[in-house]
């Protein structure tokens, strides 16, 4: 199957002119998985104490795992390390944490502010490998934005 060519510069400009300050993560992830298709559940957890807790979401679905410890699965790994992850099939990573059946791969972007990780996007989508290095620096992109102003 060929996946969907999206132009990521359009995109970022698209998301940096609509911005909504007043609901910068559920605007964000709306925006994410309403624009890329291959993007099939979009989270946005923030991090508290020694935890990541969801605070936006946009999917078929709500997740079970709305408090994760950092250092565990493939977020916390993400926030502790503080670099990206991309798991292109989760059934080959044991540190996955599975969240819904249809699930095939993964990515986990940090979010930044003054070089500290104060939360992360995470994103499923239900395709294998399906993500590549301009998906990485696009959602770096909007993590850093998002990062700037929270």
């Amino acid at each position: 199957m060929q996946l969907k060519k999206y132009d990521y510069d359009r995109l970022l400009y698209e998301y940096r002119e609509k911005f909504d300050n007043k609901n910068p993560l559920q605007y964000t992830v709306n925006f994410l998985r309403n624009k890329v298709d291959k993007y099939n559940w979009v989270g946005i957890y923030m991090v508290e104490d020694d935890d990541l807790v969801l605070r936006a979401w946009d999917g078929p679905e709500a997740t079970e795992h709305v408090r994760i410890k950092i250092g565990e699965g493939i977020c916390g790994l993400a926030a502790k390390e503080q670099f990206t992850v991309v798991v292109p099939d989760v059934s080959k990573d044991s540190r996955y944490i599975a969240c819904f059946p249809n699930t095939k791969s993964e990515i986990v972007v940090p979010i930044f502010n003054n070089g500290k990780v104060i939360g992360e996007i995470d994103i499923d989508s239900d395709l294998i490998d399906p993500f590549d290095k301009k998906d990485e620096h696009f959602l770096e992109s909007i993590a850093n934005f998002l990062g700037s102003l929270l």
